[in-house]
């Protein structure tokens, strides 16, 4: 349900003390003319006059304040108190790739000290969202694009002094000095479409400039080919942003305090911040170091007494802490996960004290009513949330190739079986190759006293240093946040565990528009339809092989995009009727769920 508020409004923060360079001054044109188009009441000031701009707005319950750098951003979250339902938004337009040498330092280091989960950063192209993610890998930043209007660079209106404008101009010039132009362009890079073919720079074989006049000599390089020319459809693409940002509040009823405690707390982060926007709630985290205690009890006892529904991050000893120091009249929720019920913590939890018990797969809920004696009453069944429009970029040239698997350690997520997979494909066609996103075993303290693990990496490295099928052809990725990126790589995902609870990495990249390739692990059909569940490797390679024919490959990629689990606002939906005491609607969002079948009888996804 739309909630009806008052109309949203816009502060646009300029810093007085920074220099405009041209792509910020571009930057804020297009946000200016996306919130004119959007009808969005805007209030334009600078950094010297945020207090009275503050006293005029207090009692608005809807502001986003637009900064135009980090010093900007930083004077205002100073001046503007914490308000509910207030946000802040952050243009960045990088000037080059992450870490490359001493001119990204600054901001870099800007970036990591003021931003956080909560920012939502503007910028202007696919690789400068690419360049802060990576930036920010630490936490899932919100980047978003908000795209340059274009005919302005072909009006002249930038300036030639700065590298990134000259880079661009002289793109534009079929006069300008070849010499000039003989280099890849950062700036240029980010006006074109990611199958386009740029130049690089160098000297040929014959120690000469290379000579790429075909492309200077185009007066329009940048235009698309659609229809419409490209600073239009960037016009109707900004005001759409825009109003998605002015708009984030969808969810109805009095925001609330909303407090979250446990350990490792990267499966609900997301959640936490989005049910935040899009309710105008307060949503605290707390991430504790240990199972059984916070680091700092001051600070997590403040938490509980001041939030309204507090929840507890896994069915573990964190719960008990809750249970017995949270005020009577808060509501209590325990979100259970795959790991708590191979351990005896979920005896632990006393269920009378909680108002729910959340799963976030039905085999899960299951063994708790069946094995640990849950009330049926209590159980809610809410998928893992996945931002889906977070990983819906377009796919990379050769993706389609490109096998991915994420984790590898422990040994039950099986890399070995992988690489089974990997060979038999690159038996019938070459161009298959895998990617692995995630820490090596070796990482990990006192990997070696683990035998079973041990022996499949020792057994891992031997294939691929051997074996002529599978040489050069898996390439190990370091861990990071920034997903969306990685998947833009990966056209076929896999989940060869084991076992999982419900497998987020599957889900992801589901919702990147990878094809999905899962073992029948106990408990999947829970909650992924069969389809794409494999009992042996011969029908897993069938199907990836006939990926190949790009009509059907795309029809089941559309197809899986549409499961219920996928369906972030579904999911938003049942967590804000469930902090609001509504707990048969948000039974019903994803339900209703038989508690007592046998454990891994498949339900509808």
């Amino acid at each position: 349900m739309i909630i009806e508020d008052e109309s949203p409004t816009a502060v646009v923060v300029r810093d007085t003390k920074q220099d405009q360079k041209s792509s910020t001054l571009i930057m804020r044109s297009a946000l200016l003319r996306a919130l004119s188009d959007s009808r969005v009441p805007t209030v334009i000031t600078h950094t010297q006059e945020l207090d009275k701009v503050y006293n005029s707005l207090r009692d608005a319950s809807n502001v986003v304040v637009f900064t135009d750098s980090l010093r900007a951003l930083k004077s205002v979250k100073k001046c503007f108190p914490v308000k509910m339902g207030w946000s802040f938004v952050l243009t960045v337009v990088p000037t080059a790739y992450s870490g490359w040498g001493k001119r990204t330092l600054t901001w870099s280091k800007g970036l990591s000290d003021e931003c956080d989960r909560d920012t939502v950063i503007l910028t202007d192209s696919q690789i400068s969202r690419r360049v802060l993610e990576k930036e920010l890998a630490s936490y899932r930043a919100d980047v978003r694009i908000l795209s340059p209007e274009w005919d302005e660079i072909e009006n002249g209106e930038l300036d030639p002094s700065s590298k990134w404008d000259s880079d661009l101009l002289q793109a534009q010039d079929g006069n300008a000095d070849e010499s000039k132009s003989n280099y890849w362009s950062f700036g240029l890079s980010k006006t074109a479409a990611l199958s386009t073919n740029l130049p690089f720079g160098g000297l040929d074989w014959g120690f000469r400039p290379r000579n790429h006049s075909t492309l200077s000599n185009r007066r329009r390089p940048l235009r698309n080919t659609q229809n419409q020319p490209r600073s239009a459809a960037n016009q109707i693409s900004n005001a759409s942003l825009v109003k998605r940002l002015m708009n984030e509040k969808t969810l109805a009823g009095a925001p609330r305090n909303i407090g979250i405690l446990g350990t490792k707390l990267t499966f609900i982060d997301e959640l936490g911040r989005d049910l935040a926007r899009k309710s105008g709630s307060t949503v605290s985290f707390d991430e504790w170091e240990h199972l059984a205690a916070p680091p700092d009890p001051g600070h997590s006892q403040s938490l509980l007494d001041r939030s309204d529904v507090i929840i507890g991050e896994w069915a573990r000893p964190n719960n008990v802490w809750i249970q017995e120091r949270a005020p009577k009249d808060k509501r209590l929720i325990v979100r259970a996960h795959r790991y708590e019920v191979t351990v005896d913590f979920p005896n632990q939890i006393d269920m009378k004290r909680y108002f729910a018990g959340v799963a976030i797969v039905p085999w899960v809920g299951r063994t708790l009513v069946q094995e640990f004696d849950w009330p049926v009453n209590k159980m809610v069944y809410i998928p893992n949330y996945v931002n889906s429009r977070y990983f819906r970029r377009e796919k990379l040239e050769g993706a389609e190739f490109t096998l991915g698997i994420v984790g590898i350690t422990p040994d039950l997520k099986r890399l070995d079986l992988a690489l089974d997979l990997l060979e038999r494909l690159r038996s019938v066609d070459l161009r298959y190759s895998l990617r692995v996103r995630g820490d090596l075993p070796t990482t990990h303290i006192n990997w070696e006293k683990q035998p079973v693990q041990a022996e499949q990496w020792g057994s891992v490295l031997r294939r691929l240093e051997q074996n002529p099928l599978l040489r050069n052809s898996v390439h190990f990725d370091t861990p990071g946040r920034d997903m969306a990126a990685w998947y833009q790589q990966i056209g076929v995902i896999l989940s060869t565990s084991d076992i999982e609870g419900s497998h987020v990495a599957l889900a992801e990249g589901i919702a990147s528009g990878a094809l999905p390739v899962a073992r029948k692990w106990p408990g999947i059909e829970t909650l992924w339809p069969k389809d794409f569940v494999f009992q042996n490797i011969d029908d897993a390679v069938k199907w990836v092989l006939r990926s190949r024919n790009v009509r059907w490959r795309t029809a089941q990629v559309q197809r899986f995009s549409g499961l219920r689990c996928l369906d972030q606002d579904r999911v938003l939906g049942a967590w804000w009727d469930l902090v609001n005491g509504r707990i048969e609607q948000a039974q019903s969002a994803f339900g209703p769920i038989d508690w007592n079948a046998p454990l891994y009888e498949g339900i509808s996804s």
